[in-house]
């Protein structure tokens, strides 16, 4: 296993059937290990909800504080389908529509970046399955 990132979350959800847990955590920005955020007021943190799959679901209760991971290879994963190749996608619209003038040009560029974010949609279920949050077993320390 390479690198890995790890949350504290709090179960909110058991779906043995499914063998899924939701599980919600505690993400703070850059900002929230700074000394001087209480001076400056941008500190931040969300509550972000995650689905881990999991064959014993049996082992958890609702409520329960867990540690979840997910290894910095998927992060990249993330990263490089929500990210980059949408961008690197409206470059390339942009670039082969210039030549049709630069109205044609951004809504192209933009309606290409559209509807990769529907392809992306389109496939949510199966990159749910490749991009995974694991829960990291107390015993691991």
């Amino acid at each position: 296993m390479g690198k890995i990132m790890e949350h504290e979350a709090e179960i909110v959800e058991i779906c043995a059937e499914e063998g899924r847990i939701e599980a919600e955590m505690i993400v703070s920005s850059a900002c929230g290990g700074c000394k001087a955020k209480e001076i400056c007021g941008k500190s931040e943190s969300q509550r972000r909800k995650v689905t881990i799959y999991n064959d014993h679901t049996e082992l958890y209760q609702v409520g329960q504080q867990i540690t979840v991971y997910i290894e910095e290879v998927m992060g990249i994963k993330a990263v490089l389908y929500s990210y980059i190749v949408p961008f690197v996608l409206m470059l390339v619209a942009l670039f082969a529509t210039t030549s049709l003038g630069e109205l044609v040009s951004g809504v192209s560029a933009l309606a290409t970046c559209a509807l990769y974010y529907v392809v992306l949609a389109f496939f949510r279920k199966r990159l749910e399955k490749v991009i995974v949050f694991r829960i990291k077993p107390p015993y691991l320390g």
